[in-house]
């Protein structure tokens, strides 16, 4: 023996390439593969019984099921928490589809779930120009863009349309892919922005943005769904919705209407979390819902966990350390992380001087499953994703 190594495997794809390496044959390979991938799924509030027929039916697939103690009396609800590999939730799921107590649709939602995490890493989304977001490739880059006297890090820089465009033709000289204009700010406290003045801010901006730069899409930050109409008819090709599509009753219809990409963002003001990865994840999992109930096609989502919105400077952190659940959602993970209060909440410094710590922030991100950035130093965050992106794609040894 000439020495030994414990290797990590994240997904089907990792464990393919490492069994590939051995020289198995390819029906083990195919046979080994999902033996290889270990997923924790937690399930919530479960019905004691249904939750007693999941430990037993996964504890004979040789997995594991954690419930409550008072499972065994077959009254209230439980947590589970289930752990095994790919292969024994494929040899579970088969199981559960013949049960009742509603572990049939339990089933469904596994199966989806679990194909999720291995592909919403690679998951794609059609944008203008042929940008297509993939984690682990290129990540893209939005450059913010405030036509606002009062945004919290750039308020009265680019009111006019000149400073605006010479402030997008830099940034895409920087490296943005995607340039996020916003005619309104959403730092606290700040004031109403009636829908006309919101419109005058940004429409003059963005039809000169798509005269002369017509290959960079832009997307108009907006929660109001006549501003998003506007901005559309006048050029923009995404919409990023702060509200997440529930601000205005209108806008999952405008989106839907000219069938352009959206970005909803997590958005519950007043915050008052008992599970927060949970709350967050089941929140954008029914504005997805959501979404495509009103004729929005899935492919064309993005979702955006809201750092800084409705939540704790602890929260923010706990978000970003655990990005990764989101991909269980399985469309493309925008973070906006830039220099935003938790991160002087960390460091003690001022607005004007986090940058290191966004950079930080924005390469957890990014290693964790974001496949978007939304910041305000694009320079300096294309060279830090550009060290991020390549280290996520170097050879595993």
């Amino acid at each position: 023996m000439d020495g030994y190594r414990v290797i990590s495997i994240n997904d089907t794809s990792e464990a393919e390439r490492y069994i590939r390496e051995i020289g198995a044959e390819e029906l083990g390979i195919k046979l080994m593969v999902p033996k290889a991938v270990f997923r924790a799924v937690k399930i919530q509030s479960l019905p004691a019984p249904a939750a007693g027929i999941l430990k037993q039916e996964m504890l004979a697939k040789g997995g594991e099921a954690a419930v409550n103690r008072c499972t065994i009396t077959g009254q209230g609800r439980t947590d589970v928490l289930l752990l095994g590999t790919l292969r024994q939730y494929q040899l579970l799921i088969d199981k559960l589809k013949l049960q009742p107590f509603g572990l049939k649709k339990l089933a469904a939602e596994l199966e989806r779930v679990l194909q999720n995490m291995e592909s919403g890493s690679r998951v794609k989304l059609n944008l203008p120009s042929g940008l297509q977001p993939v984690h682990g490739g290129k990540t893209l880059i939005m450059g913010i863009l405030n036509v606002t006297p009062d945004s919290f890090y750039d308020g009265g820089r680019y009111l006019e349309v000149d400073a605006a465009l010479n402030r997008a033709r830099e940034m895409v000289e920087e490296g943005a892919d995607i340039i996020d204009l916003g005619g309104f700010s959403t730092r606290p406290g700040a004031s109403p922005v009636p829908p006309e003045e919101e419109i005058r801010r940004v429409v003059p901006v963005l039809k000169r943005l798509k005269q002369e730069m017509p290959e960079v899409p832009v997307s108009v930050d907006t929660f109001v769904a006549v501003t998003a109409r506007a901005a559309l008819e006048a050029g923009a090709d995404i919409v990023n919705d702060p509200g997440g599509l529930k601000a205005d009753p209108e806008m999952a219809s405008v989106v839907a209407e000219y069938g352009c990409p959206v970005v909803i963002m997590h958005n519950r003001m007043g915050g008052g979390y008992r599970d927060l990865m949970a709350e967050v994840t089941a929140d954008l999992r029914d504005a997805i819902g959501l979404a495509v109930e009103r004729g929005i096609s899935e492919e064309k989502i993005v979702v955006d966990p809201g750092i800084g919105f409705g939540k704790t400077a602890e929260e923010n952190l706990t978000l970003i350390r655990n990005l990764g659940e989101l991909r269980s959602l399985g469309r493309p993970i925008l973070l906006g992380v830039s220099n935003k209060s938790f991160i002087g909440r960390v460091t003690g410094d001022p607005v004007e001087e986090r940058l290191i710590g966004s950079l930080a922030a924005a390469v957890i991100g990014v290693m964790n499953g974001a496949a978007i950035v939304r910041v305000h130093n694009v320079r300096e965050t294309r060279k830090a994703l550009l060290m991020a992106d390549a280290i996520m794609e170097a050879s595993h040894g």
